[in-house]
């Protein structure tokens, strides 16, 4: 698969409603406003439907005008893991905070669950953990949590039981009762990914869940991602780190200066996999030996010849998905724009 296969907006490209519909990113037609992007009487509904959105900014003195995001446009399906994968101010935050009309847009709608966001009851099946979260550091995680609940109008008689499975869910049943103020900024992330499970939302929207985690922290985490995942819930996430988003995604969006350059699913990246097989080996220098396999067919042959020549295969890993290349690519597209 080659770069041009996914690009679904080009840098320079016309985003007008009309030219992102031509392109298939959503049903409909140019004149058609949200509401009609989904057929009648069809049974699929989208979780998140985002359409043409654009947001610039008045900085300065001259109250000069900055670009924020322009002519962002995708849509997420119910239990879908969808990733805004994109450098430091490509534009990821912004676009969330659109989504979850934090920031009013300068054009374009966005429709979770079927109802625009401009709606406060689009929000009610949303949780939400900001890039950076702030919180009451009087307060101990536990109390936090009970804060956000009564929010969210959890009944008392559930709170408590859901509090206690999210804490050990995340991690921090052992520190809930300590102060926020004394908590490590992986703690603190920790707390804010288990308020925005309080509600047992079906969306989640996540802006750079691992950041501040340590290698151990990240890969709980993403376990718990993927539990949530495997529960029907659908993720949106922004992140910078190339790993993560190929463990966890489904689908990928490449932002870049404030577009979204590249739409993909991951199934088509990782047909572009290659592997390597660590084998115990005896006469190695460092106890093991490498086989590599360019494919998938190729890594199930190996593995079934190790199998039958009883071979013991101690690790495969996963040496690209295709997914940092073209990461790559559209970054030096851009550059040389």
């Amino acid at each position: 698969m080659s770069f041009q296969n996914v690009v679904i907006n080009k840098p320079d490209a016309d985003l007008s409603i009309g030219a992102v519909l031509d392109q298939g990113a959503l049903v409909g037609s140019p004149a058609a406003n949200i509401e009609q992007t989904s057929r009648p009487g069809s049974a699929h509904v989208d979780a998140l439907r985002v359409l043409d959105l654009n947001k610039s900014f008045r900085s300065g003195f001259l109250r000069k005008r900055l670009r924020g995001i322009q002519g962002v446009s995708f849509s997420v399906s119910k239990g879908e893991v969808f990733a805004l994968l994109g450098h430091n101010g490509a534009g990821k935050t912004t676009t969330i905070n659109c989504i979850l009309d934090l920031m009013h847009p300068d054009h374009g709608q966005v429709q979770i669950f079927n109802t625009r966001s401009t709606d406060i009851s689009s929000r009610a099946r949303v949780g939400y953990l900001p890039e950076r979260p702030y919180f009451f550091e009087h307060l101990s995680g536990r109390e936090l949590l009970v804060f956000y609940a009564d929010l969210l109008d959890v009944p008392k008689g559930q709170q408590s039981s859901q509090i206690e499975l999210i804490l050990e869910k995340t991690g921090m049943a052992s520190d809930a009762d300590r102060p926020l103020r004394k908590y490590s900024k992986g703690m603190l992330q920790r707390i804010g990914l288990a308020q925005a499970l309080i509600g047992d939302p079906d969306l989640l929207i996540l802006d750079e869940p691992m950041s501040g985690l340590d290698p151990v922290g990240r890969r709980e985490v993403r376990h718990l991602l993927q539990d949530l995942k495997a529960q029907g819930k659908t993720i949106i996430l922004s992140s910078h780190i190339v790993p993560d988003v190929e463990i966890l995604a489904d689908s990928v969006g490449i932002m870049c200066e404030g577009r979204l350059a590249v739409t993909t699913s991951m199934s088509e990246l990782s047909n572009q996999s290659s592997y390597e097989i660590r084998v115990f080996d005896e006469a190695a220098v460092l106890g093991y030996s490498i086989i590599a396999a360019g494919d998938i067919d190729a890594l199930r042959s190996t593995l079934e010849n190790c199998r039958q020549n009883n071979r013991k295969v101690l690790s495969v890993e996963t040496k690209r998905s295709g997914l940092e290349d073209l990461f790559m690519q559209v970054h030096d597209a851009r550059k040389g724009a």
